[in-house]
């Protein structure tokens, strides 16, 4: 069933949002401080963008619901993505660079989110493991970190702005030939979904991960200046990145053989533990190449935490609920954490450094992996989930 066109053109799709994320998360920090930005600024454009996430990914999740149809507001996305980012490359002022900076991640914050929904859905329907198809993304990410490490430090970060663009023209062109998933018969229902994600159980739960994904969105931001803080260049930014994807590639690819939906918040919080060792080890490293043999854990600790917390979300989501859900999830989870986390972590760099950064993540992770614990200890059943 994998070898049919329909899944074919979304690996290579996710291959391409996975390469177009590498840099996005990897070298956008390093091109705007090549433009003169400093870290502090740095934290504050990204978590602007984050910031600008909290209203568009909703906003996108609703109207993929509203139409169902995933595929079409994805096309949208995308094309949005393309036209932010020929307007950041054409800036150094700062303000204006903040301004492009908001337009642009208006659109793409909800790629990922949309590009995920759309694989949990027709993996779904087909009974073929989500996580095999989604390891495509992260196999993107991990060839285009290795090779744009080389590239960039033969050229200079200057021409980030070419790569990208040809990335993001060619993400539009396939994503135009994806296939749409089927959705519920039912139409949604706004008050259901506001009623839903009221539910205080699930709140806590989402509070509780939040202190998880905080630290991963902040070092999402921050690994690759703290590299080289410690002495790194451009080609170790390649290796490192390859290095962590790589492993998350390979984890998601054989998801069938580690992974069972049936306790997924076990995974959640062995997750956290892995997370918190991570931080403290990467805290007290001060050689690159070090940092970049660590970096096999990123894999590792995001596969198992993120097909946890999402086989926990989706048992609980009626299907014509899903988009929205999903995008609710990477908000409340990802989007506001990318902001506490990008801009506290740019001040706590610029002021005490990235070791102390570290150290602080493997507190805020300890937080919530314990409360996880008790949360999981209450026991919760999935009916009384979806009613209280």
């Amino acid at each position: 069933m994998n070898s049919k066109p329909l899944f074919w053109n979304l690996k290579g799709f996710l291959f391409l949002v996975g390469a177009m994320n590498t840099f996005v998360v990897s070298y956008f920090p390093l091109y705007f401080k090549h433009v003169g930005l400093t870290t502090s600024e740095i934290g504050m454009l990204l978590a602007l963008g984050t910031f600008v996430g909290l209203f568009g990914q909703p906003f996108w999740g609703l109207l993929s619901d509203k139409y169902k149809t995933v595929k079409r507001i994805m096309n949208v996305v995308i094309l949005g993505s393309v036209l932010g980012l020929v307007w950041i490359f054409q800036l150094s002022q700062i303000g204006w660079i903040f301004v492009a900076g908001s337009f642009f991640y208006l659109f793409y914050n909800a790629l990922f989110p949309l590009s995920e929904n759309l694989t949990k859905r027709i993996a779904d329907q087909n009974d073929v493991s989500f996580g095999s198809i989604r390891s495509w993304a992260a196999v993107g990410f991990a060839l285009v970190s290795l090779v744009s490490g080389f590239l960039f430090a033969k050229i200079g970060i200057q021409y980030l702005a070419f790569p990208m663009i040809f990335l993001g023209i060619m993400t539009f062109l396939l994503s135009l030939r994806l296939t749409d998933a089927k959705t519920g018969t039912k139409k949604m229902d706004f008050k259901q979904m506001g009623t839903f994600f009221k539910n205080p159980t699930l709140l806590l739960f989402f509070f509780l991960l939040s202190f998880i994904s905080i630290t991963h969105r902040t070092n999402d931001s921050f690994i690759s200046l703290y590299l080289f803080d410690i002495g790194g260049d451009e080609t170790l930014v390649g290796w490192l990145w390859f290095m962590a994807v790589a492993s998350e590639a390979i984890m998601f690819f054989t998801a069938t053989l580690w992974f069972r939906p049936e306790k997924p918040i076990h995974y959640i919080i062995l997750a956290g533990f892995l997370y918190m060792g991570r931080w403290i080890v990467i805290g007290f490293i001060s050689n690159p190449f070090q940092l970049i043999m660590i970096q096999a854990l990123h894999g590792v600790c995001y596969a198992i935490f993120f097909m946890g917390a999402i086989e926990y979300l989706y048992k609980r989501l009626p299907i014509e609920m899903q988009a929205t859900g999903h995008m609710v999830f990477m908000l409340i989870v990802y989007g506001v954490t990318g902001i506490i986390g990008s801009f506290a972590g740019g001040f706590i760099f610029d002021a005490f450094g990235g070791a102390t950064l570290y150290f602080i993540m493997a507190a805020l992770t300890f937080i919530g992996t314990a409360g996880l614990v008790y949360f999981n200890g209450r026991r919760v059943p999935v009916t009384e989930m979806a009613s209280e």
